[in-house]
């Protein structure tokens, strides 16, 4: 494990005999997760990160892997921060070793704090499990320290990296409930595969199951597994919102797609005193046959 600074940020890169990974403990965010090939060298890197991204502290990098929690989305009250707060603080590494499999296990926690508390009347600690092997798992762990439960809404707002967003689909989505987010359409039964036709926000309920990522352009399927999530989010801004937004280029759209894993609008998790909450996320690539 190797630390080094990118602007005010500390980085974490690991290296071991199945992939490379890179994060930051602003957010416990990971910005870079490439496997490797039987001959030991990287393959393509799953996660995209702009080219224009902060690294400043000030706000979360554009792209990886970033924490929503705890909501997800816009917050119900005016003035606090989209997607929550825990992706703009930072997480404090509390161990890094290896597990049975011979993975590397980095193991990151946050707690409430004045600053926490001034958002979010609530005492909590997080934690999150980052094993590195030929596949990525993240699993965040939500302990409720107060003496009454809280309600959260969660996501890995996962940006991965593909050869063109027009050219790549989405599957695993059909039955779940498709609530799009750009249009003005009541909630719809959703069909299994999505086309990608930006702009695009999506939140599909109801769907525990796994759903595949195809990318035609780079010969591969990336595989997103969860468990303890019910939730889907498909979402890329394409070439008539991405100006809104300062730390992506204009063209970078192309290059991406947000397929997000959590718990999301009705979606929500209740989280008592004394049964803390967990869920997952796997990533695997697989070539096309």
């Amino acid at each position: 494990m190797h630390l080094y600074r990118q602007g005010e940020l500390t980085l974490i890169e690991v290296n071991n005999d199945f992939a490379r990974l890179v994060m930051t403990t602003h957010g416990a965010s990971v910005l870079s997760f490439a496997p490797r090939m039987d001959d030991g060298r990287l393959q393509p890197d799953l996660l995209w990160v702009s080219e224009r991204a902060h690294y400043s502290g000030e706000k979360p990098v554009r792209g990886g892997i970033p924490i929503c929690w705890p909501w997800f989305g816009a917050s119900s009250e005016p003035g606090l921060p989209a997607h929550g707060f825990v992706r703009n603080m930072t997480w404090q590494l509390m161990s890094s070793d290896s597990d049975d499999l011979g993975r590397t296990r980095l193991t990151f926690r946050i707690q409430s704090n004045a600053q926490s508390l001034a958002l979010w009347p609530y005492r909590f600690e997080l934690t999150l499990d980052v094993f590195v092997g030929s596949e990525l798992t993240l699993t965040l762990t939500t302990r409720n320290l107060d003496s009454k439960a809280f309600t959260v809404t969660e996501a890995l707002h996962s940006y991965f990296s593909v050869s063109k967003a027009s050219e790549v689909f989405v599957t695993g989505l059909g039955n779940s409930e498709c609530h799009d987010k750009l249009a003005d359409l009541p909630p719809y039964r959703a069909e299994d595969v999505l086309s990608i036709v930006p702009p695009l926000d999506r939140v599909y309920l109801q769907q525990p199951g796994q759903v595949q990522l195809h990318d035609p352009g780079l010969k591969r399927n990336i595989e997103i597994e969860k468990c303890g999530a019910a939730s889907t989010v498909v979402w890329n801004p394409g070439a008539e919102l991405v100006g809104g937004f300062d730390d992506m280029d204009n063209q970078a759209w192309s290059k991406m797609l947000c397929v997000e894993t959590g718990n999301v609008l009705e979606s929500q998790v209740v989280v008592e005193p004394d049964t803390p909450h967990v869920f997952s996320m796997h990533l695997r690539a697989k070539p096309l046959a």
